[in-house]
């Protein structure tokens, strides 16, 4: 081999090698995210927290509810219900008017 053919293939090496290296960082840059995608994720993250809960406020939440839930069970079971009501006052009625009946 003269010197010409190793020159030449030293020099497509070293070409190929800078153009594989260029071709990948550009590929790099371009996977980037712009500076206007960036302040628009930085906006959406800063608003995150006015559309969804903490989990700290989830369980806040969730004993408030279990604490309600307590309170209603507590209240059906010492309170009288509208149709025992009714009945009862029914009841109450037709003895009403029979003791005016007899009297």
């Amino acid at each position: 081999m003269d010197f010409d053919a190793v020159f030449n293939i030293v020099i497509s090496a070293g070409m190929g090698v800078i153009i594989f290296f260029l071709k990948y960082f550009f590929d790099k840059l371009n996977s980037r995210a712009s500076r206007a995608e960036l302040n628009e994720l930085k906006e959406k993250v800063e608003h995150a927290d006015e559309k969804y809960a903490s989990k700290a406020e989830l369980n806040e939440l969730k004993t408030s509810i279990d604490k309600i839930n307590d309170k209603i069970d507590d209240i059906k079971s010492h309170t009288l219900r509208s149709d025992e009501f009714l009945r009862v006052t029914t009841r109450l009625e037709n003895k009403i008017d029979d003791l005016m009946r007899r009297g």
